[in-house]
């Protein structure tokens, strides 16, 4: 039998209370999620990411457009400057590597 107010059973949760769920997992999409639909597809970004780092890709340009320009002769004062601040750059990170690798060691 029913008590005679079973339709007005109300449930009350006092502070501490009531469900304990929680996700902890750690949520690691902010910075793609932060992309702008106008700039690309952020799930594409995440997967390509995945593939190689941004600064695997930038090395790897890098490298073969100084192959490229060893083979070009008529450069403009202003693609020379950017040439010599392209291999300063590009020894500088060399040199930050090879410290961090030895101090992985």
């Amino acid at each position: 039998m029913y008590p005679w107010l079973w339709v007005w059973s109300p449930q009350v949760h006092f502070p501490w209370s009531g469900s304990v769920a929680q996700s902890i997992e750690p949520n690691t999409t902010w910075f793609y999620n932060m992309i702008p639909p106008v700039s690309g597809n952020a799930e594409i970004e995440a997967h390509v990411f995945q593939l190689a780092s941004y600064g695997t890709q930038l090395g790897l340009i890098t490298d073969v457009l100084l192959e490229i320009v060893k083979e070009t002769e008529n450069l403009s004062p202003k693609a020379t400057e950017s040439l010599k601040e392209l291999h300063n750059l590009k020894s500088k990170i060399e040199v930050i590597k090879k410290d961090r690798c030895s101090k992985q060691d």
